[in-house]
């Protein structure tokens, strides 16, 4: 019998101290009492002959134990022996002790293919799973229905792996759960997810916000806000909230949800008394206030003199006469066909689509229409109606409109046309410019005091009577117009200075360079930011890893040697200047709050899926849900 035996050595405390084969030499002991007799304990091994009782072996507490093929019973090791494994086949399956061993190997058999059946169920379940959950994030991302995914997705998934692959596959896609409650429950999840990330991430930093309110197409206003901090090595911007104000949008309901703080000129963000800024400064009179750029910078562009202004409205009296009346529209489609139509005349159709037909000679296929909140809408109507004038103009004689016919022969209303057009073109590029997530005091600083010297500089070049930037302007009628291009650039160097009136760009020097700097006393520091900053600024092994960084990486890095000064200019580093992410916001909340979605329950969990910077983490979240297959 000792061949089938081991021996485990076991101390005072029946603790396993050796493993051995039995052997007739002793061990010695390390007992303290010598006196005591020594023990072992035998461990039995499983032999291949022990299946004709219908056992097989399996291990248990880092021990080998005899399992029952057929009811799948653990017995000790002790009971590895021949006389009770047949007593228990004999005792629990008396109809098959007189099976001979190939019968239990069948059953064996067929005992590990359910395993295995088994095991690729669990495995399909968990694939599933996470399929589901990574279809949920992209619908949320694309601002989707949640049931696009049970309605579209899965069956044409299931057609295309049915055609290229075969039935097994498309019996495995068709577990994988869908539903619009599944895909609601997945977001929800993520969104949980990522909030929780947010909050862990946001505890020790330092952070600015975005904030703005609106109106969605129920009519419930939402107050949407983003957040910029610093995360591993660089500065990031991320969706915070979108929370409904089922009351009034004044500063305090808003200053309720939220704290900290770049927004528009609305009597409820900056008002005096009430303003949600005035109450964010009660608690802390240090934080930094930013009133958008965008919103300043159209403020700014909105003046026009009374004889500029005529034009805009008689231009934009034009193409609603033509664009809000369907049968005009038509007409205008059939222009080419039209009796008496001049030899070369280019055809111009009223289409949706802006683009260019390789049939036609037309730059421009349709009139745009004007809107007084999208004010870069201005730019693009003038510019289109200078480039279909003369269409126009045919329009409108065919149509007998001969107000509209005057207005377009008059050489001085078209050479004010044409200096509205490239001015409003310049402005829209110039608002475009410092929008964008990566925008900061710095890049938008640096753009708008361009902007406010490139206009003295063309103010200048008026007087002298050179129009060379205003290129649509003819040259034979620039003179008829002179003293209003000169008072109008007049108006916007004085609009400039009234609403961005600290525009200094070389405050900000040090944190772009702190290696090329002469005097600190001109940035505004305390005594100890200025020792810090000269000291970095004589750190000349920091040079080269400035040049190769970015400039928020740059500052992150070295604030565990200079603390206070990267302090300060990550402060600046971190303030937005634009509200541009709250409008980005507010397109995502247009397209996912529809008509036809106009009841979804969960609109922050899809924004914060859609917009978030940081993803969710779905392996984490998968540990906490059990993973189950549709049916």
């Amino acid at each position: 019998m000792d061949k089938w035996l081991k021996k485990r050595k076991l101390d005072d405390n029946n603790n396993i101290d050796i493993v051995g084969d039995l052997t007739n030499e002793p061990i010695p002991s390390t007992s303290k009492n010598s006196s005591c007799s020594q023990k072992y304990v035998v461990s039995r091994k499983y032999n291949e002959d022990f299946l004709k009782f219908g056992f097989t072996s399996t291990m248990e507490n880092y021990q080998v134990v005899p399992e029952c093929v057929i009811c799948g019973s653990k017995l000790s090791n002790s009971s590895m022996v021949p006389s009770k494994l047949q007593r228990h086949l004999v005792t629990n399956h008396p109809s098959l002790a007189t099976k001979d061993k190939s019968y239990f190997e069948k059953s064996l058999s067929l005992k590990l293919k359910q395993v295995k059946v088994f095991e690729k169920q669990i495995s399909v379940s968990g694939k599933a799973q996470l399929v589901s959950y990574e279809i949920a994030e992209l619908l949320a991302v694309k601002l989707k229905p949640h049931n696009l995914a049970e309605e579209i997705i899965l069956p044409a998934c299931r057609k295309i792996v049915k055609t290229m692959i075969g039935e097994s596959a498309d019996i495995n896609l068709s577990k994988i759960p869908l539903s619009n409650d599944t895909i609601h429950r997945r977001i929800k999840d993520m969104s949980q997810n990522i909030e929780e990330n947010i909050a862990k991430t946001l505890g020790n930093s330092n952070f600015a916000l975005q904030i703005d309110e609106t109106t969605d197409i129920t009519g419930k206003a939402h107050l949407i806000a983003f957040v910029r901090f610093i995360h591993e090595n660089d500065i990031i911007n991320q969706f915070l909230c979108c929370r409904e104000l089922h009351e009034f949008t004044t500063g305090k309901n808003i200053f309720n949800l939220c704290i900290g703080i770049c927004t528009d000129g609305a009597p409820a963000m900056t008002g005096h008394l009430k303003g949600f800024v005035a109450l964010v400064r009660e608690l802390s009179g240090d934080i930094l206030v930013t009133h958008c750029f965008l919103h300043r910078e159209a403020l700014v562009t909105r003046y026009l003199p009374s004889e500029l202004k005529i034009v805009l409205e008689q231009c934009v009296k034009m193409i609603n006469y033509i664009k809000s009346r369907p049968l005009k529209s038509r007409l205008f489609t059939k222009l080419d066909e039209w009796p008496g139509q001049r030899p070369g005349f280019t055809r111009v159709r009223i289409y949706s689509k802006n683009v260019d037909l390789g049939a036609m000679e037309a730059k421009y296929e349709s009139l745009l229409l004007h809107t007084e909140v999208r004010w870069l809408s201005r730019g693009k109507v003038l510019s289109r109606v200078l480039e279909l004038k003369d269409e126009m103009k045919m329009f409108f004689e065919q149509d007998k409109n001969y107000e509209f016919v005057l207005l377009l022969e008059d050489k001085i209303w078209c050479t004010k046309l044409a200096y509205l057009s490239d001015i409003f073109v310049i402005f829209n590029k110039i608002n475009s410019s410092i929008q964008g997530p990566n925008e900061n005091i710095l890049t938008s600083t640096d753009k708008l005091v361009g902007f406010q010297k490139q206009i003295t500089l063309w103010k200048k070049k008026a007087q002298e009577g050179n129009l060379e930037r205003f290129e649509s302007v003819p040259k034979d009628c620039y003179k008829d117009i002179k003293i209003i291009v000169i008072d109008h650039l007049t108006a916007l160097e004085e609009r400039i200075i009234h609403y961005f009136p600290k525009l200094d760009i070389q405050k900000y020097d040090w944190v772009r360079n702190p290696f090329h700097i002469t005097d600190t006393s001109v940035y505004d520091l305390n005594l100890n930011e200025e020792e810090e900053l000269i000291l970095l600024s004589n750190n000349r092994d920091l040079i080269s890893k400035h040049s190769e960084e970015s400039i928020n990486s740059f500052w992150i890095n070295i604030n565990c040697d200079y603390p206070l000064i990267a302090k300060r200019a990550l402060n600046i580093l971190l303030q937005f200047s634009t509200s541009y992410l709250c409008e980005f916001g507010f397109s995502a909340l247009v397209n996912i709050k529809t008509k036809k979605r106009a009841r979804l329950i969960n609109v922050e969990d899809n924004m914060r899926v859609a917009l978030s910077h940081l993803r969710p983490n779905i392996n984490e979240i998968m540990k906490k849900r059990q993973p189950q297959i549709s049916h």
